[in-house]
């Protein structure tokens, strides 16, 4: 079992890649298209790693991320797909709720626009540090919905992010493999991230949503 766990673990950046991506395709596909509950999940859920590698204070963060995966897959267990998941809290007016599943897609989506542009900044910047990546995309995602006390937690966090070289060592690849499989993760995200936004804008009362935390 331990060999099965290490090979998984080196390879984090390609199945990550390749999950996204085989989403990505079927986005892109001719005929009518719906996102099962569990194939988005199962993606997703591989983010989880390098949440965990940013850094020991990061911890909070994969646990927030974890338990809005968790409550789709929860949802998922009386709908199939994401616009079944959106549909169905609409016709049962619970779309708004804080806990419903809906707003947790939001948040994935949010943490899948992180995880985004800090692969972006990381290929953009020759710098030993990935600190200003992870703020970066921070700010440009999180900070605008989050309290002085979130924001002031955050900054803590960040000072315990490791360098480049050793976030790549946690990784267990080099940088030019990292890069490759860092693209391929970027375009695929970039489709599923407007497939989401998407289907918030597609449904009035679904479209709010998306300026809420």
């Amino acid at each position: 079992m331990a060999r099965v766990e290490k090979r998984k673990d080196e390879r984090i950046l390609t199945r990550l890649a390749d999950e996204f991506e085989q989403l990505a395709a079927q986005l892109n596909s001719p005929a009518p298209f719906t996102m099962e509950i569990g194939n988005f999940t199962q993606a997703c859920r591989l983010v989880s790693p390098l949440i965990r590698y940013l850094g020991v204070a990061m911890k909070f963060a994969d646990i927030e991320y974890s338990a809005k995966i968790s409550g789709i897959e929860k949802a998922g267990k009386s709908v199939n797909t994401l616009e079944d998941l959106l549909d169905s809290e609409i016709q049962q007016n619970t779309i708004k709720h804080q806990s419903s599943a809906s707003r947790f897609l939001i948040r994935v989506k949010r943490s899948l626009e992180m995880l985004k542009i800090i692969f972006e900044q990381i290929m953009a910047s020759s710098e030993i540090s990935i600190m200003d990546a992870v703020n970066t995309a921070y700010k440009q995602v999180f900070y605008p919905y989050h309290g002085w006390a979130i924001r002031k937690a955050v900054g803590g966090a960040l000072l315990t992010v490791p360098t480049r070289s050793l976030f790549f060592i946690k990784l267990k690849v080099d940088e030019a493999s990292a890069f490759v499989q860092m693209q391929r993760t970027i375009i695929a995200l970039a489709h599923l991230i407007h497939y989401i936004d998407n289907l918030f804008h597609s449904r009035e009362s679904a479209q709010e949503l998306l300026s809420l935390i």
